[in-house]
C-alpha cells in the first residue's frame, strides 16, 4: 500500500512539468484570442525560440545527469556557427559545413571533457574559462560585421533548396525532433542513461562498481556536441547569415529549460532525457505570453526585462520545489 502510494507521489511529481507546460500553453492561446494577434507567426516564432535551446539542452541533459555541468556551450555553438558558415562560403557544400560544425564542437567539447575528468580541474572554473576564450575567439573572427551565406543569395547552386527546404522552420523543428527522439532512444533503452543516473547519483559507488567515470563524461560529452552543431547548423538558417550576437542568450535559456523541464541540474537518478525539450517548449510559449501581455497593455520598452525578471522568479520557484521533493529519507535506488 505504501509502496503504491509512493509510486503515485513520484508519477505525479514527474507529470508537474507536463502540466505547466499545457498550462503556459493554455494561457498563451487566451492571450491570442483576446490580444487579436496573428496565431500563424508567433508559432514561428515560438518554434524559432524553441529550436536552439531544445538542441543545445537536450544535449546538455547528458552532461548534467552524471553531475557536471557546462556554460560554455552557448560560446561553442556560436563559434560552430561562424566557422561553419565560412566554410561554406568558400566551399558551397552543405554537407560539409555540417560535418565541420560537428568536428569543431566535438574537439571542444573533448577540451572540456580533458580538462575536467583528467586533469581533474573545478568544473565551474574551467567551464567560464572555456566560455570566455571561445567568446573571444568568435569575437576575434567576426567582429562586428555580419557573415552572409553565400546559399542565400539568388546564383548559389543551393538557393532553391535553402529556399525550398532549409528556411523553412519545419525543417528545423523535425530535425530537433530528430535529435530529441535519438537522445531518448540512447538515454532509456539502452544501459547509457541508466549508467549515467546512477553515476549522477554517487560517483563513488558507481566507480566501486566498476563503472568508467571517464567513459561516461566522454560518451555525455560527445552527445551534447552533437546538439552544439545541429545548433549553430541551424542558427544561421533563418536569416542566411550569422552576428556575434547569435543565440546570445541560448546558455543560460539552457539552464532554465532543464530546469522547467523538472530535471535537477545536479543530475542523479531523477535525470529526464525529454526534460529539456518539454522545458524550451514552457519557455517559448511563456516568452510570446509575455509579450501579448505587456504589449497589449501597452508596456513596450521594457517587455524582454520584464519576462526574465519572471523567468526567473520562475526558476528559483522550480528549483526550490525540485530540492525539497528530492529529499528523502532513504538513498534513491
Amino acid at each position: 500500500m505504501a509502496y503504491n502510494k509512493l509510486l503515485h507521489k513520484n508519477t505525479l511529481n514527474s507529470l508537474i512539468p507536463v502540466f505547466g507546460l499545457i498550462a503556459v500553453a493554455g494561457l498563451y492561446f487566451i492571450s491570442v484570442a483576446v490580444t487579436g494577434y496573428r496565431l500563424s507567426i508567433q508559432m514561428e516564432v515560438i518554434i524559432n525560440n524553441l529550436i536552439l535551446v531544445g538542441f543545445v539542452a537536450t544535449g546538455a541533459s547528458f552532461i548534467f545527469a552524471i553531475g557536471s555541468f557546462d556554460l560554455s556551450l552557448g560560446a561553442n555553438m556560436l563559434l560552430c556557427a561562424i566557422v561553419g558558415s565560412l566554410v561554406y562560403n568558400r566551399t558551397h557544400s552543405i554537407p560539409l559545413m555540417i560535418l565541420v560544425c560537428v568536428g569543431l564542437a566535438l574537439f571542444i567539447s573533448l577540451v572540456n571533457y580533458l580538462l575536467a575528468t583528467v586533469f581533474n580541474l573545478p568544473v565551474f572554473i574551467m567551464t567560464v574559462a572555456m566560455m570566455t576564450v571561445l567568446s573571444t575567439i568568435a569575437s576575434f573572427i567576426i567582429g562586428k560585421d555580419t557573415i552572409y551565406l553565400q546559399f542565400g543569395i539568388p546564383s548559389d547552386p543551393n538557393f532553391g533548396l535553402y529556399r525550398g527546404v532549409l528556411s523553412t522552420v519545419w525543417f528545423r523543428f523535425i530535425l530537433l525532433s530528430v535529435y530529441v527522439l535519438i537522445c531518448g532512444f540512447i538515454f532509456y533503452l539502452t544501459g547509457i542513461g541508466r549508467k549515467q543516473k546512477f553515476y549522477g547519483g554517487n560517483p563513488v559507488c558507481a566507480t566501486l562498481t566498476g563503472l568508467s567515470s571517464i567513459t561516461l563524461s566522454f560518451i555525455s560529452f560527445s552527445m551534447a556536441s552533437i546538439g552544439i552543431a545541429l545548433a549553430g547548423f541551424c542558427a544561421t538558417l533563418p536569416s542566411a547569415s550569422v552576428t556575434s550576437a547569435t543565440g546570445a542568450s541560448v546558455g543560460m535559456n539552457m539552464l532554465i529549460a532543464i530546469v522547467f523541464g523538472g530535471m535537477s541540474v545536479s543530475g542523479g537518478p531523477k535525470s529526464k532525457a525529454f526534460a529539456a525539450f518539454v522545458g524550451g517548449c514552457t519557455m517559448a510559449f511563456l516568452d510570446e505570453l509575455m509579450f501579448n501581455i505587456l504589449k497589449y497593455s501597452g508596456i513596450d520598452g521594457t517587455t524582454d526585462h520584464i519576462t526574465m525578471i519572471v523567468k526567473a522568479v520562475l526558476f528559483l520557484t522550480v528549483v526550490t520545489v525540485l530540492n525539497a521533493s528530492s529529499r528523502a529519507k532513504r538513498l534513491p535506488r
